[in-house]
């Protein structure tokens, strides 16, 4: 969602860019970037609406408050608004050495927060509004995003080597596939074995041809050759 804003936005070159040596969290937190700002420019006086694709030269080169390695756009359920709006993290790659980037860390480590209301360095400017209309109160409001989500490493492979990969892995799956079909049948069978085996047996346990061998003596005298006939 960046953008050459070159032509809309001046660059402030009263702030330093050199890089600051900090361990500040080099991850802030847009929560909103309201439908409703706009902004005009000593570069362009027209007054346009902030987009979130202009958000990236303008905290590099109108706030300068560091060198962006990239932005994550999400759009979220915010207080105030009817609808989801859009949310940014951005993360740099440094920050630079100059006032601005010094009192922002300063508020947000007191305040949790940081107001930016634009800038005017006497030559340029860049000014906030509402609704087509400059209003002193208009502001981006940033925060520090506490829980960065690290950019993955470049992937090395090409299609072909991923097309290798994807093969063997597949013929794995299919390998254990035969291997559950031929356990499933093994089951089964053991199933049908042991329900063979119930049905020969009597509500004690005891076999048909247990009860075939040994019969029960009778009651009436001692047991008989012909008892076991």
């Amino acid at each position: 969602m960046s953008t050459d804003s070159s032509v809309m936005f001046p660059i402030d070159q009263t702030k330093g860019v050199s890089m600051l040596p900090t361990e500040h969290n080099t991850s802030l937190y847009v929560p909103v970037i309201p439908p409703t700002l706009f902004f005009s420019t000593s570069s362009s006086e027209e007054i346009k609406r902030f987009e979130p694709k202009y958000l990236k030269y303008y905290v590099e080169n109108c706030l300068r408050i560091g060198k962006i390695r990239r932005i994550d756009f999400a759009v979220r359920e915010v207080p105030n608004f009817k609808t989801p709006q859009t949310c940014a993290f951005i993360h740099f790659e440094c920050l630079y050495d100059n006032d601005t980037t010094r009192i922002m860390f300063d508020k947000l480590q007191a305040e949790g927060k940081y107001k930016d209301f634009g800038f005017d360095n006497g030559n340029d400017y860049c000014k906030f509004g509402f609704h087509t209309q400059l209003n002193n109160k208009a502001h981006l409001l940033f925060k520090i995003n506490h829980k960065p989500i690290e950019q993955q490493e470049e992937y090395s492979q090409n299609i072909e080597q991923v097309y290798a990969a994807n093969k063997i892995l597949t013929e794995k799956l299919q390998e254990k596939e035969e291997m559950v079909r031929q356990l499933t049948e093994e089951l089964q069978r053991m199933k049908k074995d042991f329900e063979l085996y119930q049905r020969v047996g009597d509500e004690n346990g005891e076999s048909v041809m247990d009860r075939t061998l040994y019969p029960e003596p009778k009651n009436d005298g001692p047991l008989k050759l012909e008892d076991l006939m």
